[in-house]
């Protein structure tokens, strides 16, 4: 069998895979019509409970070395930003912003389980394919919280798992295309 006739069969797989897939986010309680109405929300992702491996996420930081922790604020704001752009082009409502003055909800993240994914897996996917996709993407699974800022009472409870972005050689930007589908998934909630 020629390498060309094995690559195009997995390729097939990969994509039957992908279009059988359901959604990995799922409503635990509440409604999802709070996305659908419009108002401003502002986006929190909440990390200290989670693990990535057998870590917890702050010893992960820290056996990534000071440059990596020193760094993390920074890198952290781009993959929220990841969420937030994505949220708001496919939201017909609920809009994100920055903005703290007249808000009427917080969307909080609460991070259980990550797989931080590699740039190794992706380099090889692509040598061998030319296509990388998911290969080497940041996995996460947790819950997200809407939060009505008048009552402060949860209103919706999401829970997502196993949501999976794809690769890329530098770590923000991985976590950036897990947000991404993260918020794609949320959108698509009926």
């Amino acid at each position: 069998m020629s390498k060309k006739v094995l690559l195009l069969g997995l390729l097939c797989l990969f994509c039957a895979a992908n279009v059988f897939a359901g959604n990995p986010v799922s409503v635990k309680k509440g409604s999802v019509s709070v996305f659908k109405t419009p108002s401003r929300a502002l986006l929190e992702i909440d990390y200290s409970t989670a693990k990535v491996g057998k870590l917890t996420f702050e010893e992960y930081l820290k056996n990534k070395g000071n440059d990596y922790v020193r760094d993390w604020p920074r890198e952290s704001e781009t993959a929220a930003s990841y969420f937030r752009q994505q949220f708001n082009k496919k939201s017909k409502g609920m809009k994100l912003t920055t903005d703290e003055t007249d808000v009427a909800y917080k969307i909080v993240i609460r991070v259980k389980n990550l797989d931080m994914g590699d740039a190794g897996s992706y380099f090889v996917s692509m040598a061998i394919t030319g296509f990388a996709g998911k290969a080497g993407g940041v996995i996460m699974s947790g819950s997200i919280e809407v939060i009505d800022l008048q009552t402060n009472k949860v209103v919706c409870t999401l829970y997502a798992d196993d949501v999976q972005g794809k690769g890329n050689p530098k770590d923000a930007i991985r976590l950036g295309n897990m947000y991404k589908v993260l918020a794609t998934n949320i959108c698509k909630l009926k």
